[in-house]
């Protein structure tokens, strides 16, 4: 039997972004399944950030169509973006409001109650092990805890989708475990994950489809079971200097 159309959390046809003569982004056509954990491989200027932000309708494309959660994020960009929680590769704007303050912004700014946002708080508080940085400028974090302080942002308004750029970049091993841990959750609970990364192993590991992106072009996808090798696929696939 044909599933229907809003089972795709994320949909593109023909898409394609050019800087000038450069084209970044080739005829990209993805179908992005609800509560799938959804992996972008490739190297560095492939493509990955410039279709991450059309995505979320930080870039208009050159041509094509992207729908998210059955939405035209082009013609309807409000509706589509509140279905959406985003984590760019360079988190957080505001460096001297404190991780807490930051979290409580993004909230008010989608509208959520006084008493939603804190009630929420408090369970994202216990996501990772960082009590003591909530109160702290933001200027003074680490990588790592800027990371974790924009994904629990972006968790909290309760997306349909998450978004994220270079997910794990400054993470430790055992905050790269819990977000990992996370990610699952959020698809067990009926969200969708998107997320870009040339992490291998973390790919492999959460993701329950991947694609490879080189030179603006989806070059490999696929479902991920046990006998999926991503790094041996990505080997044959691009060329990795010696």
């Amino acid at each position: 039997m044909k599933k229907e159309k809003n089972h795709l959390a994320i949909k593109t046809a023909a898409l394609s972004k050019d800087f000038g003569s450069f084209k970044a982004v080739k005829n990209v056509n993805l179908q992005v399944e609800k509560t799938e954990i959804y992996a972008l491989i490739g190297p560095n200027g492939a493509g990955k950030t410039t279709l991450i932000k059309m995505l979320v309708g930080l870039l208009l494309p050159t041509v094509g169509q992207i729908e998210i959660g059955g939405i035209d994020i082009l013609k309807s960009s409000e509706a589509a973006k509140a279905k959406i929680g985003y984590v760019s590769d360079d988190p957080i704007a505001y460096p001297f409001l404190t991780g807490e303050e930051f979290i409580i912004l993004t909230a008010r700014l989608r509208g959520m109650t006084k008493e939603m946002i804190f009630e929420k708080l408090e369970l994202l508080k216990k996501v990772f092990p960082i009590g003591e940085i909530f109160s702290q400028p933001m200027v003074t974090y680490s990588r790592g805890n800027r990371e974790k302080i924009a994904f629990l942002s972006a968790l909290i308004a309760s997306p349909e989708i998450l978004i994220i750029d270079e997910p794990i970049v400054g993470l430790d091993p055992q905050s790269i475990e819990i977000f990992g841990r996370e990610l699952k959750r959020f698809a067990q609970n009926e969200g969708t994950v998107f997320f870009a990364t040339h992490i291998l192993p973390f790919a492999q590991k959460y993701a329950t489809k991947a694609a490879i992106i080189n030179q603006g072009e989806i070059v490999w996808e696929e479902k991920i079971n046990p006998l999926t090798n991503l790094t041996e696929v990505y080997k044959k696939i691009i060329e990795i200097p010696k």
